[in-house]
């Protein structure tokens, strides 16, 4: 297994399937470089949550504000403290949620997951 920081790993050991532990730890340090509250909040005044940015290749960009280990994208939970998601088991737990609703897949980590060659 990759080494990763202690709560990052015992919270991706208790929600993904032994055989996706390397692969969950791979996304979260491709995502946030393993730092719990590492943040990429693109959203402003005039960009919104969910606006429209700017394509990268075939893929539109929307305004986002993406929290901690697994960057969620707070923006998809509005109801939620978004600051929750700086919690290790709450981050890996919407990160797996997430994984299940794409069909076991790492389709929600795009980028990452491309770069890993999961998808």
């Amino acid at each position: 297994m990759i080494s990763a920081p202690m709560e990052l790993q015992v919270a991706v050991e208790e929600f993904w399937p032994e055989q996706e532990w390397d692969n969950a730890l791979a996304v979260a340090r491709l995502e946030s470089g393993w730092d719990a509250f590492a943040v990429n909040d693109t959203t402003s005044p005039e960009h919104p949550c969910g606006s429209m940015l700017h394509p990268v290749g075939d893929v539109d960009i929307s305004a986002e504000r993406s929290v901690g280990y697994f960057q969620i994208n707070s923006c998809n939970f509005p109801d939620w403290e978004w600051q929750r998601l700086y919690n290790a088991r709450h981050n890996a737990g919407t990160a797996h949620m997430l994984w299940q609703q794409a069909g076991q897949s790492w389709r929600p980590w795009f980028f990452s997951a491309t770069k890993l060659g999961l998808i």
